[in-house]
């Protein structure tokens, strides 16, 4: 159900932490009192549960969340922004410098953003609309859908919940609350798969970079008292945990709402390609 790779989400948080001039050089659960409230009234129910349950559970809550602020965590960088997964998966983020890659992805559609020099090579436009098949910048388009599938919390949690090895690790505390910890073991030839919601082309690139990663991948699960995820790690078999990437999740249901770039803020992805020189 996902397409997922933590070596392309590494790459792209590279990308997003140096923006478009590195590539020219040389040339928690947030929420409200009411909902933290909520959670303390049924304090212990989820380390209770099953681990199957437990995630079936908390992908009905998230769910109903439908949206939140988001932390992508790498080894290299943090991304930040906010992710909405009520009938697609779509996320805004950005690296923490300013002059950072920004990112927008909606269903399969990726925008890429960024500083001036960026605005520059685009002939004064913001964005560009980029695709697998694009020169140079096609690649990209490929490892921030993988990056955007891997922050739905929901696709996570069902997918675990459905397949792979479950099990329950311990209680930890998280952003400094108690969250139950969960562990799944998944069988990344099998997720590839069941890549059924992309494209033609991008679910062909994604399914190879998700197999690229190892024979299994491990998806860490930490759910507060209220079944809110609050957040996972991912990583796969050959890279190991030192690769992993962690996603933590906050302002459950109040995140802005994502939206496309105007029409006439974007340009191509073969004009941003003229601004990468290796």
């Amino acid at each position: 159900m996902r397409a997922l790779r933590l070596a392309s989400v590494a790459v792209a948080a590279a990308v997003l932490s140096g923006g478009l001039s590195a590539c020219s050089s040389g040339g928690g659960t947030g929420g409200t009192a009411d909902t933290k409230a909520a959670g303390d009234a049924i304090a212990g129910k989820v380390a209770d549960l099953d681990p199957r349950a437990a995630l079936a559970a908390s992908a009905a809550v998230m769910q109903r969340a439908g949206n939140g602020s988001l932390t992508v965590s790498t080894e290299s960088d943090t991304l930040t922004g906010a992710g909405d997964w009520r009938q697609q998966t779509v996320v805004d983020l950005a690296g923490k410098d300013k002059a950072s890659t920004k990112v927008r992805v909606l269903g399969d559609d990726v925008y890429l953003g960024g500083g001036p020099e960026t605005t520059v090579v685009l002939g004064g436009r913001h964005w560009a609309k980029v695709g697998p098949k694009d020169p140079i910048v096609g690649s990209m388009s490929v490892l921030f859908l993988s990056m955007a599938q891997m922050t739905n919390p929901v696709l996570q949690l069902s997918a675990a919940a459905q397949g792979g090895k479950l099990t329950k690790v311990g209680t930890e505390t998280v952003g400094g609350a108690q969250a139950t910890h969960f562990r799944a073991v998944e069988d990344t030839a099998k997720l590839a798969e069941s890549l059924t919601m992309l494209g033609g082309d991008q679910r062909a690139a994604v399914q190879q970079t998700l197999t690229a990663g190892g024979s299994t991948l491990t998806v860490d699960f930490w759910i507060n008292a209220g079944q809110q995820l609050v957040q996972l790690k991912e990583y796969g078999d050959k890279g190991g945990e030192a690769s992993a990437v962690t996603v933590t999740y906050a302002g459950l249901g109040a995140a802005p709402k994502i939206e496309a770039p105007a029409a006439g803020d974007i340009g191509s992805g073969a004009d941003l390609a003229k601004g990468f020189k290796f």
